[in-house]
């Protein structure tokens, strides 16, 4: 199916028939003539001189000075950090299109889209309904109402985050709700009510009684969760009711308040972690809106994924008592294995986020978290030794335990800063640490391979050998890989021979070596590239400009084949730098190069395997093997003409 599982392709090209980029930009950017196109000051990076150009003729946009660029989907994904799906749609509501689920290759998809469209519905419902008991019935107002006054959370607060407030009593939501017309099995499967016993005909009852409502929103707006907090102490209520896992709420991949932060976390860089619901409400209130809450629950690997898509820095925010600190202690390896910049903030014992800014005020909660925050070697540092002691045994813990969240690091060099860094908070000599890092990371690694079943390849073909190759090798043949759709991109419907043009050249010639890509994302854009030339017989722009994957390259060349600025791109970025009459040679030699790249990695693999053969039979098969692909590496090198600059 070509480019959306989900989304019928003709309602994809509807959205982008409709959706005119310079308006869709324009909500966010004030653009102006320029020549042929549009410019303005780039929303993604600070500048003074306007270096963002938008072309309504080609649909895309593309700022020379941050690099980034693409198609209006491209656009309203990097604004508003949506995936590609959650931007169509957000695209087809703001034109009034309609959404039409593509279901010719999976019915069952079909029932599966339903389902949670109607679940969504539901979590709406319920969202406007608890609202309005709260800011409108006399219980609301009276419990509801009146307790978020005195946590400090003002009216607008209430409405800006959708608050709630669920009434007493044990159906007053599934009577409201199913004279309304929702039916009992989507309020079950959403949690909203639960059932009685085990027989459906015993009826059904409220899940939420007299408690106080946190609706939890995705990135594109859309309740999938509520956490209901109780005012009435009883012992065998918990303190929160959550929504329970199902179709479109999984409590490990959303944060709550983040649809409501995320513009101010991707403008501020930095995001503000805190662990409750109230402990979000009163910074956002205060002014401090970039901040998220994991709701209660430990921090997951998705979440700090979901954190990465807006800012690379995060500011954990925890209580004061054991608890928090062991809370943040365990959030910071998550943190570092995501990629993230670290910083610790503890508040004095007995304090929160919440309380501690409604003490103190958002302008001074601000000042105090500038002031505290620690890098997260010296927070584990300082709070270690505290344990454990500055005797030798206390410090060897310390020194083992902090290396264990210094490895990982996947950044070498920021790695080797914060060793080099913990070494002098420790007086420890820096090569012990060096060395005890490095024994870590090897751990870590045989773990992994452990993990890792071996992926045999008897044959000699092109196809991937899992093997550990030199980086900049790797990089160099991704760039072979990205070079070929920058030919395409800018040449595939010129001729290659009388017979055919570019693009089906491409595709032949891959196709007959069975070529898998190394980058996965390319590979799932040759395979919708093959689709669309076998229906269209050519790769023009149309599929290129629009593409979900391809969209910033695509603006990156076209750009500049059209004139949209008068500078070249980076040369970092772009690797094919054809023309008219040099395309077929840079095409060939491009194939070549990954043809060369794929017998190199099978080569090595068969030399690895030599050294460990066991017996005279197993030698004999391997060093037949490599003769045969030293055959197939001869005639590469010198149709590339560098036969004899490889080793041997």
């Amino acid at each position: 199916m070509f480019l959306c599982s989900v989304i019928r392709q003709s309602t994809i090209d509807q959205i982008f028939s409709a959706a005119s980029i310079e308006e869709v930009v324009g909500d966010y950017v004030q653009l102006k003539k320029s020549g042929s196109g549009l410019a303005g000051l780039c929303p993604f990076h600070n500048e003074k001189t306007p270096s963002f150009r938008v072309s309504p003729t080609l649909g895309i946009y593309k700022c020379f000075g941050c690099g980034k660029g693409g198609n209006v989907v491209d656009f309203v994904m990097e604004m508003d950090k949506l995936s590609y799906p959650e931007a169509l749609r957000q695209l087809a509501s703001k034109y009034h299109i309609e959404i039409e689920e593509d279901n010719t290759n999976r019915e069952e998809l079909s029932d599966q889209v339903k389902l949670r469209d109607a679940m969504y519905l539901a979590m709406d419902y319920a969202t406007r309904l608890f609202n309005d008991n709260l800011m409108n019935s006399e219980e609301g107002r009276n419990i509801g109402y009146s307790y978020f006054m005195q946590r400090g959370i003002t009216h607008q607060t209430m409405e800006e985050f959708s608050l709630g407030y669920a009434m007493s009593g044990w159906d007053h939501f599934l009577n409201t709700a199913t004279k309304s017309g929702y039916d009992s099995d989507i309020l079950t499967k959403t949690g909203l009510i639960k059932q009685r016993g085990d027989d459906v005909s015993a009826g059904f009852y409220d899940a939420y009684r007299e408690r106080v409502m946190f609706p939890i929103r995705n990135l594109s707006g859309k309740v999938v969760g509520l956490g209901g907090r109780q005012l009435k102490k009883e012992e065998k209520s918990p303190k929160y009711v959550n929504s329970p896992e199902n179709e479109i709420y999984h409590k490990s991949s959303v944060l709550y308040g983040l649809y409501e932060s995320r513009k101010e976390i991707r403008s501020l860089d930095r995001a503000l972690l805190v662990e409750g619901y109230l402990d979000v409400l009163m910074l956002f209130q205060s002014g401090l809106k970039n901040v998220v809450a994991t709701s209660g629950t430990a921090l997951t690997a998705d979440q700090v994924k979901l954190i990465k898509r807006f800012t690379d820095n995060v500011t954990l925010l925890y209580d004061g008592d054991s608890a928090g600190i062991k809370a943040a202690l365990r959030g910071v390896d998550l943190l570092l294995e995501g990629g993230l910049n670290v910083k610790v903030v503890v508040f004095p014992e007995g304090e929160d986020p919440d309380s501690w800014c409604r003490k103190v005020g958002g302008e001074r909660m601000e000042s105090y978290i500038k002031e505290s925050e620690q890098d997260f070697v010296l927070f584990k540092t300082e709070l270690l030794l505290s344990e454990k002691g500055r005797d030798p045994v206390g410090l060897s813990e310390t020194a083992r335990e902090v290396v264990s969240s210094i490895v990982r690091i996947s950044d070498p060099i920021k790695r080797n800063a914060y060793l080099r860094q913990c070494a002098t908070l420790l007086n420890f000599d820096e090569d012990l640490m060096m060395a005890e890092a490095k024994r870590q990371r090897n751990i870590q690694f045989q773990e992994a391979g452990k993990r890792t079943k071996a992926v045999e390849n008897p044959q000699i073909t092109f196809l991937r050998p899992e093997l550990e190759v030199d980086p900049e090798k790797e990089e160099e043949f991704k760039n072979k890989e990205k070079a070929l759709f920058q030919t395409m991109i800018l040449y595939g419907e010129q001729p290659y021979s009388e017979e055919v043009d570019v693009a089906g050249y491409v595709i032949s010639e891959l196709d007959r070596d069975q070529y898998q890509f190394e980058n996965p994302e390319l590979g799932e854009v040759y395979v919708e590239a093959k689709e669309y030339y076998d229906f269209h017989s050519k790769l023009d722009e149309v599929f290129f400009t629009r593409h979900r994957l391809l969209g910033k390259l695509t603006a990156d060349l076209l750009s500049v084949k059209y004139h949209l600025s008068p500078h070249w791109l980076d040369p970092n970025e772009i690797f094919v730098k054809t023309d008219k009459e040099n395309y077929r040679e840079e095409l060939i030699a491009n194939l070549n190069y990954l043809k060369l790249y794929k017998v190199e990695k099978f080569r090595h693999r068969l030399l690895d395997e030599l050294k460990v053969a066991e017996t005279d039979e197993d030698i004999i098969i391997i060093q037949q093997k490599i003769h045969q692909i030293n055959e197939i590496r001869k005639q590469i090198t010198q149709l590339l003409g560098i036969e004899g600059a490889l080793p041997k």
